[in-house]
């Protein structure tokens, strides 16, 4: 009896760490856009995503905040006053990629509340070279019944941040509800 709650205190500790950002291993912050490698040069002038070098350190929203001008640019971002305090703290994070967009590198973080990632999201694309940002901010009724697949937009607030273009627009969604 003592070994199987043993193992159940296990699970729930693991279970906690997952879902905190102070449970990810740390990663150093980036001096300047390039945390993750770029996509090839010969990449199309829409978007097409970078992946990172294998001995590249992970960044994450959490780390992103840390950097002077990434924070300056969010503090400048329209909409963004409006954002709930877990975004200022980075929520629960994927590792951030950088993205083609026009041919610049560009960081794409995302995050959710912790603990509610169906019900709160954001995802942050941002432009070191130009200082500029763009976001969305998704959230989602508690009430809903049944639950929704977590990458189905229907039920969601969704709500844009900085006035991003089309393509832009659809690299936000597309971080927020993978296909």
């Amino acid at each position: 009896m003592k070994l199987s709650s043993l193992a159940c205190a296990m699970v729930a500790i693991l279970a906690c760490a997952a879902c905190s950002p102070q449970g990810a291993p740390p990663a150093a912050p980036a001096d300047d856009a390039s945390a993750a490698m770029p996509a090839p040069a010969g990449t199309s002038a829409s978007a097409s995503h970078g992946a990172a070098s294998p001995g590249a350190a992970q960044v994450y929203l959490f780390d992103l905040l840390k950097r002077p001008d990434f924070a300056s640019a969010l503090d400048d971002l329209a909409g963004a006053r409006a954002l709930p305090a877990w975004v200022r703290g980075g929520g629960t994070a994927t590792p951030a990629r950088t993205v083609q967009v026009e041919g610049r590198p560009m960081l794409l973080a995302s995050a959710c509340k912790p603990h509610d990632c169906p019900g709160e999201r954001v995802a942050l694309l941002y432009d070191a070279a130009g200082h500029a940002m763009w976001g969305l901010y998704a959230q989602r009724p508690a009430d809903l019944s049944p639950p929704v697949d977590p990458d189905d937009d229907s039920h969601d607030t969704l709500t844009w941040l900085g006035h991003p273009d089309p393509q832009r627009q659809q690299l936000l969604h597309d971080a927020l509800y993978p296909r």
